[in-house]
């Protein structure tokens, strides 16, 4: 059987016969002779090439179009458009029967009502043609699903991109500010990693004008938190900022709840989902500049009807009536607040670290803290039981009024000295 040379080694051939003969003052004859030998392996060539034109646009939580243009020498029979995000656990794909032809123009709309895309999550997709002598995969091309209905400014800093709206430049970097002070706060528990992944996530904050643009975008993607999200899989967090005056407090509570989000899944990775959800919201909870002022009377409530709700059953989920849920988001913080103050900040890193590692719920808490999680539970409980009056001003003031004694018993003593000698 015999094989024609490809159009790359013929260009060799060309170019080197030429070099060689350019001396002899016979270039031009022996490489148009040559040319004249192979051009019908080169058009031929040309011939057999498959071309093809992709491409991808959306309407934000409505639908996403992928279109698709090729033309190949055989016969195209069936396209098969394959999409895929982080969030998604199998590429969602669908098949479309094309009349055999050598070129053809197809759509596939995606209906983003029923197939729920996270916000500014990054979309691969890629086509497969199948013909009668085999299948063409095409290469991957990716769309960033970003909230286009504003227009957002940008401010990078490293591994950090702010994004927020509106003509006060000051409000990006009050934002990225925010960020390095809370990495800063965070960085004992969450050391820097000597050895970063070569796929590490650059952290994404968009800043949204207020809470109601926030949760109409979130409902348009089939979520609804109100005040902050974060997508930690994605490197994105999502928070809000309603005016000037109150951009720093906000920013100070909404911000650094999220990166421990973030910061937790860059230390779990495919643990991420196994670190309890007390834990995680706990811990994100607690770290809040401004805490929520509810919290307080929520478990005063609770802990005086025995209604508080018991952490093994907060170590994948919370309660889905709004009320309950709030209630354990207070217990998820209080019970982080009773460690750092029983058994120190050491012991919530190294929480992190067994968390990160793939212990669960209840292995990790008797891994650090030499405890089960049923007798931490109970500890917590105990130390949350309202005290008498007498027994909370003692709590409050005993210092002092061991201070008081002591200044007394110095004083008694002055005095009983100078009588013994007389």
């Amino acid at each position: 059987m015999s094989t024609s040379p490809s159009p790359l080694t013929a260009a060799a051939l060309i170019i080197l016969l030429g070099y060689w003969n350019v001396k002899r003052k016979i270039f031009w004859v022996v490489g148009i002779a040559l040319l004249g030998l192979l051009w019908p392996s080169l058009a031929a060539a040309q011939s057999d090439a498959s071309a093809w034109s992709v491409q991808a646009s959306y309407e934000f939580g409505q639908t996403m179009l992928f279109q698709l243009t090729a033309e190949n020498p055989d016969p195209i029979e069936q396209v098969t458009l394959f999409v895929s995000t982080p969030e998604f656990p199998s590429a969602y794909s669908v098949t479309k029967n094309v009349a055999p032809a050598r070129q053809i123009a197809v759509s596939q709309e995606m209906d983003l009502a029923q197939v729920r895309l996270a916000p500014f999550t990054t979309v691969t997709y890629w086509w497969v043609l199948e013909t009668a002598v085999g299948d063409i995969i095409l290469p991957e091309k990716t769309i960033i699903y970003e909230d286009d209905q504003f227009e957002w400014r940008q401010l990078e800093n490293d591994e950090i991109v702010v994004h927020w709206t509106g003509d006060d430049s000051a409000l990006g970097q009050l934002a990225l500010d925010t960020i390095d002070a809370s990495l800063d706060r965070l960085s004992g528990w969450f050391p820097p990693d000597d050895n970063p992944p070569d796929d590490k996530l650059i952290l994404n904050l968009y800043l949204y004008p207020s809470s109601a643009d926030l949760r109409a975008a979130l409902r348009l993607t089939g979520r609804d938190w109100v005040g902050a999200h974060a997508h930690p899989d994605l490197g994105v967090i999502l928070v809000t900022a309603v005016n000037v005056r109150t951009a720093a407090t906000d920013l100070q509570q909404s911000i650094p709840h999220e990166l421990v989000h973030f910061l937790l899944y860059q230390a779990a990775g495919s643990n991420y989902d196994n670190v309890p959800l007390w834990f995680n919201e706990g811990l994100a909870s607690f770290v809040e500049t401004v805490p929520n002022p509810s919290y307080e009377a929520l478990m005063a409530t609770a802990v005086a009807n025995q209604t508080t709700i018991p952490f093994a059953d907060l170590c994948q989920t919370f309660p889905s009536v709004a009320e309950r849920a709030l209630l354990a988001y207070a217990q998820s913080e209080s019970l982080i607040s009773y460690i750092q103050s029983r058994y120190g900040e050491r012991a919530l890193a190294n929480m992190i670290t067994v968390y990160a590692d793939g212990a669960d719920c209840v292995s990790g808490v008797s891994r650090v803290l030499s405890h089960s999680l049923d007798d931490l539970n109970r500890d917590w409980l105990h130390q949350q039981q309202p005290r008498s009056p007498l027994a909370q001003f003692w709590l409050d003031n005993s210092l002092w009024l061991l201070l008081l004694l002591g200044g007394f018993g110095v004083i008694g003593l002055l005095i009983l000295i100078p009588n013994k000698q007389l």
